[in-house]
């Protein structure tokens, strides 16, 4: 009997290949969510830091024009945060629908893989029924020719 071969391996192959592809862009955009959450930190903890100059500024005394730069500084890192946090729902939102793909991807994977292991078992079977049945016959010329010899 031929050697087993799945008639649907280069779609398999390729059902593989997309939900590969779909989890290493899944894992770039978290990534990229990741970058976004360590900006925001990193702006939050600066407004922090403007403040402790501005506070330590004033003890020391500051000029008026050097105060005036402040405000506009912590009004820069706040818009800033905003667009940050804009693009971070927006990361969020490719992120679902990423994952949503890829579920889907790998549903349709399965049902491939589920395919091929049903299709390898009647493989199976078959070839196990080809090899009973040239015992049967072996067995069967085997008795005849010792009834023969009797």
């Amino acid at each position: 009997m031929k050697k087993y071969a799945f008639r649907l391996e280069p779609v398999l192959k390729l059902k593989k290949l997309k939900e590969e592809h779909c989890r290493m862009e899944l894992g770039q955009l978290v990534t990229q969510l990741g970058r976004l959450d360590e900006q925001l930190a990193r702006d939050s903890e600066e407004i922090g830091r403007y403040y402790q100059i501005q506070d330590g500024g004033l003890r020391t005394g500051l000029s008026g024009r050097q105060l005036q730069a402040f405000p506009m500084l912590i009004a820069a890192k706040e818009q800033n945060i905003r667009i940050l946090e804009s693009d971070r729902r927006k990361q969020e939102e490719l992120i679902t629908q990423k994952r949503q793909e890829l579920a889907l991807l790998r549903g349709d994977l399965k049902v491939m893989e589920n395919l091929r292991e049903k299709d390898f078992e009647a493989y199976k079977r078959a070839l196990q029924k080809d090899i009973d049945q040239k015992v049967e016959e072996q067995t069967q010329i085997w008795l005849q020719h010792k009834e023969k010899k009797a």
